[in-house]
């Protein structure tokens, strides 16, 4: 007999079906009571046995709907909310067993429970009850604290199960609300359950679903291996409270994606771990994307190189290069119109980036701050890469539109191309820098292709920046002083003092190597305030041997100027030494005045009511204000030596040195030119009306005592 056929026949059957509720069990179609456990459909062909359980059951409380045989019985749970069934396996019409085997059909074990009554003796029905899907049973005659006892197990069992559901239901939304996938260790017996989505997200096949141990970690990228297990292991043996762990896995176009793992373990009575489970979340987003400017970042960027590298090792003809790029003066931008506006430059200037290597094989990414990276694939020859270097530095050298503004910018460029003796991912970013470096401080493109010398000198940096230290202690640094001449006397007007170091190892090093390094340590403070107080020293000694007064000129790092009480250590210098105030002339550079305008005034205002003079270095070389210039109380105004080396041929300079001249007379300010090396040089700023002469066409830098012999020299005229 089918569904169908008893559905046909259970409206002939429904009329001996009764409610017997909390109201004297009388026959009602009414809901379930208030404070009801349930109901109960008791099935069974004795009127005696059913009125005599019914009373039981409604006297602990429960509901009760009588029907007389199976027809009734299918019948009543069409029409009634029926929380459990009681039934008889002997009836008329339709025995127990066929209805059992109907309503299993309709409804399975965790949804309506039947507890079946038997007279039989032995376990043959029994154990057809439990075949046919019975949840219990019960013995004839009815024993009611074992009937109460089963009926509320029941009801608590079925409970359980439908909390565990809804849980489940519930932890499966979340899960896909969230994408993530799920992972689930039995440590005992071995078994691994991998979700679908988890096999989705790292583009895994159904056959990795159910595994066995840590299989699944064959997907892992073979570098994160070790660390993954690791940081497992030790949440299994108690170390730590819950296993968190990133790692990369890989995905279908031969890259990776990172995600987040995490898991907590069940442990038994002695705290031994038996089972983990756990979510896997996909971070790459996050993790490989720049913030700012969605660019890939440099964690992207090494894979990116890596996969390169992994290629060429394969197969040398795929070369590639790396380009390392690093924004010239970016925190000018910053100090000067905010980090706002620097943000927006980024913004701008990556576009840049993507826009003129469009048509390129080229990854290009932010490595932090203002630093780029540019890996070109499929290159043949550093050639190529110093040509795609130059052509980014033309278009970045377009001025960029930002917040209403218009900014002038210039990138450093290290050049460095894969080859036999330099084929490894940190071996290849860290000759890129190194070459950037150079260009940086030494290239006037500021393009610089890598060469094993600067592996040298970067080696030689490293060391020296850790004995510049030592350097004063060991009396290691001294001044040499350069003459500065008055263009209308001739004669010796004052001197620049400069720094040098002489290594006992490396012999001299150069200013221009060891000054930066002092600058990006800080001990340019410590070196600047010697440098001050022998200066001043020797300006007095100079006034002690002379009836003119010496000037003596000292250059001051943006560092020392933002010390604290740095105009009060310049009076105290002054002061012990014994010079005039108006004698010592300090420098400072045109971009370092701009960092900071307002605080600038501030302090060169304090430093003019004490009488000393302030001069602006490698004036025409930044990207100076003239708003502000025209309110920097300044005395002196230094044009930089790149306009003076050229200027009898090129007409450009000229214009400069001649607008650089008129706009310092219009401020009132006195003008040096340095870097003199011709006698037409002198000559052409003379006729310019230039006040001061300074390079190697009077003097190189000097020993002090040297020096000494040329105080009030009389030097030939142009």
């Amino acid at each position: 007999m089918t569904l169908h056929d008893i559905a046909a026949s259970l409206p002939n059957a429904a009329g001996a079906i009764a409610l017997v509720s909390s109201e004297q069990c009388a026959e009602t179609s009414a809901p379930k009571a208030a404070g009801i456990h349930g109901r109960v459909l008791l099935v069974d062909d004795e009127p005696v046995t059913r009125q005599i359980i019914s009373r039981r059951l409604h006297d602990d409380r429960f509901d009760v709907v009588t029907a007389e045989n199976g027809r009734q019985a299918l019948s009543a749970l069409s029409e009634y909310d029926i929380d459990l069934v009681l039934m008889d396996i002997s009836m008329p019409v339709m025995d127990g067993f066929t209805t059992l085997r109907l309503m299993r059909q309709m409804y399975d074990r965790s949804v309506l429970p039947i507890i079946m009554m038997t007279s039989a003796k032995g376990n043959e029905q029994v154990l057809r009850c439990f075949d046919n899907g019975a949840n219990d049973y019960i013995s004839k005659p009815v024993d009611f604290s074992v009937m109460k006892a089963r009926i509320e197990s029941q009801f608590v069992l079925r409970d359980t199960q439908f909390a565990l559901r809804e849980s489940e239901q519930r932890y499966a939304l979340a899960s896909q609300g969230t994408r993530d996938g799920i992972w689930d260790w039995n440590i005992v017996t071995g078994a691994t359950y991998l979700s679908p989505r988890w096999l989705e997200m790292v583009g895994a096949s159904e056959t990795h679903a159910l595994g066995t141990g840590l299989s699944w970690l064959d997907l892992v990228f073979h570098e994160d291996r070790a660390r993954v297990k690791s940081d497992l292991e030790s949440h299994l043996c108690g170390e730590s409270e819950h296993f968190e762990t990133e790692l990369r896995m890989p995905n279908q176009d031969g890259g990776f994606r990172w995600m987040l793992c995490r898991g907590l373990a069940i442990r038994d009575e002695d705290g031994i771990a038996t089972r983990i489970a756990g979510s896997l979340t996909d971070i790459t987003e996050g993790k490989v994307a720049d913030a700012l400017t969605r660019l890939p970042n440099r964690t992207l960027f090494h894979d990116r190189v890596a996969r390169c590298v992994e290629l060429y090792k394969r197969n040398s003809a795929r070369k590639f290069a790396v380009l390392y790029m690093d924004v010239d003066d970016f925190k000018l931008i910053n100090d000067s119109l905010g980090h706002g506006v620097g943000d927006q430059f980024l913004i701008k200037f990556s576009e840049r980036l993507e826009s003129s290597l469009r048509q390129c094989d080229a990854v290009i990414a932010r490595l932090g701050g203002d630093e780029f990276g540019v890996l070109l694939e499929n290159v043949r020859n550093v050639d190529e890469a110093l040509t795609v270097a130059h052509r980014l530095q033309e278009k970045i050298r377009i001025p960029f539109m930002v917040a209403d503004r218009e900014l002038l910018s210039r990138a450093s460029i290290g050049v460095v191309a894969v080859s036999p003796e330099c084929s490894s991912v940190d071996e290849i970013i860290r000759r890129a820098d190194t070459a950037m470096y150079n260009a940086k401080k030494f290239s006037e493109s500021h393009i610089s292709v890598f060469d094993n010398r600067m592996l040298a000198e970067s080696s030689t940096r490293f060391e020296l920046n850790a004995e510049m230290k030592q350097a004063i202690r060991r009396d290691e640094l001294s001044l040499n002083y350069q003459p500065i001449i008055d263009a209308t006397s001739m004669k010796t007007a004052g001197f620049e003092a400069l720094v040098r170091w002489h290594h006992p190892i490396h012999g001299n090093v150069p200013p221009a190597q060891f000054i930066p390094i002092a600058e990006s340590n800080g001990l340019i403070v410590e070196i600047g305030d010697w440098v001050l107080c022998q200066a001043c020293q020797q300006a007095a000694r100079w006034n002690a041997m002379s009836d003119s007064e010496m000037m003596i000129s000292v250059n001051v790092s943006v560092r020392q100027l933002n010390v604290p009480g740095f105009a009060d250590r310049v009076a105290e210098v002054v002061a012990q030494t014994g010079i005039k105030p108006r004698q010592l002339k300090l420098e400072v550079t045109e971009s370092m005045l701009m960092q900071k305008p307002d605080e600038m005034i501030g302090l060169l205002s304090q430093l003019q009511e004490m009488g000393v003079t302030t001069s602006i270095d490698d004036f025409g070389t930044g990207y100076s204000s003239l708003a502000y210039l025209h309110q920097m109380p300044l005395n002196v105004l230094k044009i930089d030596r790149s306009f003076i080396v050229d200027l009898a041929e090129s007409r450009k300079h000229q214009a400069i040195v001649r607008s650089i001249i008129a706009l310092a007379r219009s401020l009132e300010l006195e003008v040096i030119a340095e870097g003199i090396e011709t006698q037409s040089q002198a000559a052409y700023l003379q006729g310019l009306q230039c006040d001061y002469f300074q390079g190697f066409r009077f003097s190189r830098p000097v020993t002090p005592n040297q020096a000494s012999m040329l105080v009030d020299k009389q030097w030939p005229g142009s």
